[in-house]
C-alpha cells in the first residue's frame, strides 16, 4: 500500500524566506526547517565603521620678540594652544614670510636661539605654530640686528677752529655761497637719539609738567632695538632736550622769553635766538653749522662723511626703514649716521630760497637767522627714504617744525663740558 505524500511543510527542503523591511534594505535568510529572522535594534559595535574628528591647525603664536647678541638672535613667542612644534623663517627684509624666508623647522618649545648670523645686518623673522592639522600663518614680524656689543648713548667732542661751510661741486643752489665759519668746541652725540632714551626722558618730563605733541616712534614701525626715535617735529625735540637737562640737573638752554627765566616745557612757540642761553650746560639741538663740521670728520671740501665717492655700504638709504643705529661705519669723528637712516632736526630756521645769502665769512658760531620766509626750520643728514643724493654733507631740507615722518630724528649737542 503507497504511502500518502508528505505534506510540504514536513519536507526537509531549504526554504527561502524574503524579508522586506520598511527600510531599502533587504534581508534574505535561508535555512533547513527555519527561518532566520535578525533584530531590528542598533547593530553591534564591532559592525559600526567611525571616522576621527579632523585637527584644526593651531592659532598664530603671539608675543613675537627677538633680542640679539654676538652673530646670534634669540626669538621669543608665546605658545599656542594645540601647537605641538614651531617653525621659524627669517630673511633680512621685512617681507619674511613662510614663502620666501629661511626655515628652521620643528622647534618644541617658545623660545629659540638663530646663530652663525652676521653681526650689524638686521633680520626680520616670523614664527608659525604646528600640529597634526597642519601650519598657523605667519605670526607678525620681530626685528633684531646681532652685534658684537651694543650701543650706548655718549657725547663725542668736536674741537674748535674753522671750516668751509657749503658746497659748490654740484652747483646746488641751497648750499652757495660756501664761506668760512668758526666753531668753539663743542660735543654731540655719537648715535641718533635712540628711541629708549628717548622714552626714559619722556616719561619723567611728562611727570614733571612738559608736554609733546608727539610721543615719538621706535624706528618706522614701533618695534626693534636701538632704534632711533622718529616721529618727533622740532618743538618736541627741543622741549625732551630741556627735560634731559632738568632730569640730569643741568642748566636747561630754551626759554620762553629773552630774560630765561621761564624754562621752554609745553606748546609750539617759536623761539628766537634770543630766548636761548647758549652759554649754559644743558643739551640743546646743534647749529647747522656745527652739525655740518661734525659730519664732515675732519675731511675739507668732500661730499660724503667718507669721501667723494658715494660706493656702498656707507649709509642706510634702501633698506625701506630706519634700522639701528651705529651698523654702518663711523666718520673721521668717530660719528655714527652722518649720513642716511634718519634725517636729523637742527636748531636753524632755513629755506631753499634763503640758501646761504645771510652768512658772514668767517662768521663766529653762526647760528642763522632768526626766522625763515617759508617758517621752516632745517634737517640734516638724510634718511633711508629720500635717496642718497641726501647723503651729502652740504645737503639740506627744509620742513614746518611741526612735520613729522618714520625717517626723521635728531641727536642731542652740548657746550664744551
Amino acid at each position: 500500500m503507497s504511502r500518502p505524500p508528505i505534506p510540504w511543510w514536513h519536507e526537509k527542503r531549504p526554504i527561502c524566506v524574503f524579508l522586506f523591511f520598511s527600510t531599502p534594505l533587504l534581508l534574505i535568510a535561508c535555512a533547513a526547517n527555519r527561518v532566520a529572522v535578525p533584530s531590528p535594534g542598533p547593530a553591534a559595535p564591532a559592525d559600526v565603521e567611525t571616522s576621527a574628528a579632523p585637527v584644526a591647525a593651531p592659532l598664530i603664536p603671539t608675543g613675537v620678540s627677538a633680542v640679539e647678541g654676538n652673530k646670534l638672535v634669540k626669538v621669543i613667542w608665546t605658545p599656542s594652544a594645540a601647537a605641538t612644534s614651531y617653525n621659524i623663517y627669517y630673511a633680512t627684509s621685512s617681507s619674511v614670510s613662510k614663502k620666501d624666508g629661511i626655515k628652521i623647522a620643528g622647534i618644541p618649545g617658545g623660545n629659540y636661539t638663530v646663530r652663525r648670523l652676521k653681526n650689524k645686518t638686521p633680520y626680520y623673522f616670523a614664527v608659525t605654530a604646528v600640529n597634526a592639522g597642519g601650519e598657523s600663518e605667519d605670526s607678525p614680524w620681530a626685528m633684531a640686528t646681532p652685534l658684537a656689543r651694543a650701543p650706548k648713548p655718549g657725547l663725542v667732542r668736536i674741537p674748535a677752529g674753522p671750516f668751509r661751510m657749503g658746497d659748490n661741486l654740484d652747483q646746488t643752489s641751497y648750499a652757495v655761497p660756501v664761506h668760512t665759519v668758526d666753531l668753539d668746541e663743542f660735543s654731540i652725540e655719537r648715535y641718533e637719539t635712540m628711541y629708549a632714551l628717548w622714552k626714559e626722558v619722556y616719561d619723567w618730563a611728562i611727570a614733571n609738567g612738559y608736554s609733546f605733541d608727539n610721543a615719538g616712534s621706535n624706528g618706522s614701525f614701533g618695534k626693534g632695538n636701538h632704534l632711533p626715535v622718529v616721529m618727533i617735529g622740532w618743538y618736541d625735540s627741543v622741549k625732551w632736550l630741556n627735560a634731559r637737562s632738568e632730569k640730569e640737573d643741568r642748566t636747561p638752554v630754551y626759554y620762553v622769553d629773552d630774560a630765561h627765566t621761564n624754562v621752554y616745557r609745553t606748546g609750539c612757540i617759536d623761539l628766537t635766538n634770543a630766548r636761548v642761553k647758549w652759554e649754559a650746560n644743558g643739551y640743546r639741538l646743534p647749529t647747522e653749522a656745527e652739525w655740518e663740521k661734525a659730519a664732515r670728520g675732519g675731511l675739507e671740501g668732500k661730499r660724503y662723511p667718507w669721501g667723494d665717492e658715494l660706493g656702498a655700504g656707507h649709509a642706510n638709504d634702501n633698506m625701506g626703514s630706519a634700522v639701528p643705529v651705529g651698523i654702518y661705519p663711523a666718520n673721521g669723528y668717530g660719528l655714527y649716521d652722518m649720513a642716511g637712516n634718519v634725517f636729523e632736526w637742527v636748531w636753524d630756521w632755513g629755506s631753499e630760497r634763503q640758501a646761504y645769502d645771510w652768512a658772514v665769512d668767517g662768521a663766529k658760531n653762526p647760528r642763522g637767522p632768526d626766522s625763515s620766509d617759508t617758517g621752516t626750520r632745517i634737517r640734516r643728514g638724510g634718511g633711508y627714504a629720500y635717496g642718497s643724493h641726501q647723503f651729502k654733507c652740504s645737503g639740506r631740507m627744509f620742513r614746518a617744525p611741526t612735520y613729522t615722518a618714520p625717517y626723521f630724528g635728531f641727536r642731542s649737542a652740548r657746550n664744551k663740558r
